[in-house]
């Protein structure tokens, strides 16, 4: 599995990679400042390895929701799944989360290690 940050602050991404680190996951990490880096990223994916994906939804260019409605379009043959990172705390972006088949969590910044150790038990990730 890799894991693909989407994040248009890099001291968030650094954070994250930090967190993963200490919380002993070691699956390759790529790190995208827009969306349309990371889908440029995705299309050119061909392989069948599984991805799983952080993604802010709140950024310049394409939003994450954007991002996740041009993965809808796309005719991908490997398995991504979505975990929403956000400062948000709308209701309304918790439902729109659950509209979405590949959206396998929602977190709200800030992070903790914990939230890391929960997410290497729950995908096996070691």
């Amino acid at each position: 599995m890799e894991i693909v940050l989407v994040d248009d602050d890099p001291i968030v991404i650094l954070l994250q990679k930090k967190l993963m680190q200490k919380a002993g996951i070691s699956h390759q990490i790529i790190s995208f400042n827009n969306g349309e880096d990371a889908l440029a990223f995705l299309t050119v994916k061909e392989n069948e390895n599984k991805y799983l994906m952080f993604l802010d939804i709140n950024m310049p260019g394409l939003s994450g929701w954007e991002v996740l409605d041009e993965l809808e379009k796309m005719d991908i043959g490997f398995e991504l799944e979505v975990i929403i990172i956000t400062s948000s705390i709308e209701d309304a972006d918790r439902l729109k989360a659950k509209t979405y088949d590949r959206i396998v969590d929602f977190w709200v910044k800030p992070f903790s290690l914990q939230d890391f150790a929960k997410l290497k038990v729950k995908f096996g990730l070691e």
